[in-house]
């Protein structure tokens, strides 16, 4: 037999629960997927988000100059990032300036 309970409602009752063992390893299991589907949505989010874009990538998703990109980085508004003295620019940086997804 086979009951739907909403398990808020016994919050704070001295209430025992009969469970089996299958159910209780299945229930786990579907925790324990949806958690490392969530965290793999989230990772993949935010390599997305902190990908490097170069000069000519930030530029035009910005529609902006070389000088722009240059003049607000001296001024704080889009910081660089420099690899091998080569400027990039997070995309997670653009997206905020720009105010949405890009």
């Amino acid at each position: 037999m086979s009951y739907n309970l909403n398990l808020s409602d016994f919050i704070g009752s001295n209430v025992s629960i009969q469970v089996k063992i299958e159910d209780l390893q299945e229930f786990a299991n579907m925790l324990m997927l949806g958690a490392k589907s969530i965290a793999r949505e989230e990772a993949e989010a935010a390599a997305r988000a902190d990908q490097l874009l170069t000069i000519d990538e930030a530029t035009k998703l910005l529609s902006v100059s070389k000088m722009t990109l240059h003049r607000w980085d001296h001024n704080g508004i889009l910081k660089k990032v420099e690899i091998g003295g080569k400027r990039r620019y997070r995309k997670s940086d653009i997206e905020r300036l720009a105010g949405c997804k890009l």
